[in-house]
């Protein structure tokens, strides 16, 4: 019956047609079973991305004698005739040579353009990956939703809304090596053998058995790792053999605008204040907030903590966890802080919850949120 329900809600949503209090349901739902989440990902990728339908024979004699003709009016000494021609002849015709240079040119173009939106669109480590192994195997989640996954070592991996892991086909046989893109916790299986590695953005972090979690969303310029058990060392790609060694209970940092370089340790109680400068990282210690949970891994007992963050981070972890746009009107909102625990509340309780620690309004327009 809940399947049932959910599939509606799905359908209402492709359609275009779900209310507010629907996509708000619809995302409990899904949170509540990672399975159907994944089946309603591949079907919502189908409905965005249909398969076309083959052109019956007609359609294609039709469209062929309207190319012939518009080339017979480019070329009238090659065409005496717009209509195509029972029979084959011996010679190859100057349009037959003209479409095989057509498909023999669109697959260049093709193969061109996916050459540059990969150059542009892959980080250095997915690059590497993807170099080294021709088989990978990918884990996505839908913006909203969160899943779990064990790898084939045994490693156990949350993964955080709107975020995705790709990792080699045989990991576990002679390296384990992960890259990430959105935030994720793990883990991770003991073997000292066969450490893991997990790539984000120019961070590279290095683990035998341990649990941790990154945060690496495309949006932010930050890479942020908080190890909970077990100890990490982190790498960057211009210089890897500088080594960032991460203690139990601690949290890194890092501005990847100046990974390649990063240089100097900054330890300081505000990390905001530190990133400000170049070159620097910041080290700081987790602690338990206010709402007996640490914030950075809140999310994996599917609970959204805020403990004194900046309006601007806290929007950011809203329009995922609730997969929202959220319209920030109130620029003097921007580096205020804010604190809120929410778990089965939707956006509207949230935000009225927030309005305790500073006031402000807002205003819902279908799954756009205006703060004011």
């Amino acid at each position: 019956m809940i399947n049932n329900h959910i599939w509606h809600l799905i359908s209402r949503k492709l359609s275009g047609e779900a209310t507010l209090d629907e996509l708000r349901a619809l995302q409990e739902l899904l949170n509540d079973d990672p399975e159907v989440a994944y089946k309603a990902e591949l079907y919502t990728n189908f409905f965005e991305h249909p398969v076309k339908p083959e052109r019956s024979a007609d359609q294609k004699k039709s469209q062929w004698n309207k190319l012939q003709s518009k080339l017979g009016e480019q070329f009238p000494e090659d065409f005496v005739s717009n209509t195509a021609p029972e029979a084959s002849p011996a010679r190859p015709s100057v349009f037959s040579m003209y479409k095989k240079w057509m498909v023999a040119a669109a697959g260049l173009v093709f193969i061109t353009l996916a050459a540059v939106y990969f150059l542009r669109h892959t980080s250095p480590e997915q690059k590497q990956v993807a170099a080294n192994d021709t088989n990978t195997n990918e884990m996505n989640t839908m913006p909203g939703t969160r899943s779990k996954t064990v790898l084939p070592d045994g490693t156990i991996v949350w993964l955080n809304s709107d975020s995705r892991i790709a990792y080699n086909a045989d990991f576990g046989v002679d390296k384990r090596e992960v890259v990430l893109i959105g935030e994720a916790f793990f883990d991770v299986a003991h073997n000292a053998d066969v450490p893991m590695v997990v790539h984000a953005k120019n961070v590279n972090i290095w683990v035998k058995g341990t649990a941790f979690n990154v945060r690496s969303y495309p949006d932010n310029n930050r890479v942020e790792t908080s190890l909970i058990r077990g100890a990490v060392e982190l790498t960057t790609n211009k210089d890897p053999e500088r080594k960032i060694l991460l203690k139990p209970n601690e949290k890194i940092v890092l501005d990847v605008a100046d990974a390649d370089s990063a240089g100097v340790v900054a330890k300081s109680p505000k990390p905001e204040k530190a990133l400000v400068k170049h070159n620097l990282y910041h080290i700081q210690q987790l602690d338990g907030s206010r709402y007996n949970v640490i914030p950075e891994i809140s999310w994996v007992q599917n609970e959204l903590v805020f403990d004194n963050e900046v309006f601007t981070e806290v929007i950011s972890k809203m329009e995922k966890w609730y997969n929202v746009e959220i319209v920030l009107q109130n620029n003097e909102l921007a580096n205020k802080n804010f604190s809120g625990a929410f778990k089965k509340e939707d956006i509207t309780t949230a935000l009225q919850g927030l309005q305790f620690t500073n006031s402000f309004q807002f205003e819902i327009k279908g799954n756009t949120v205006y703060i004011k």
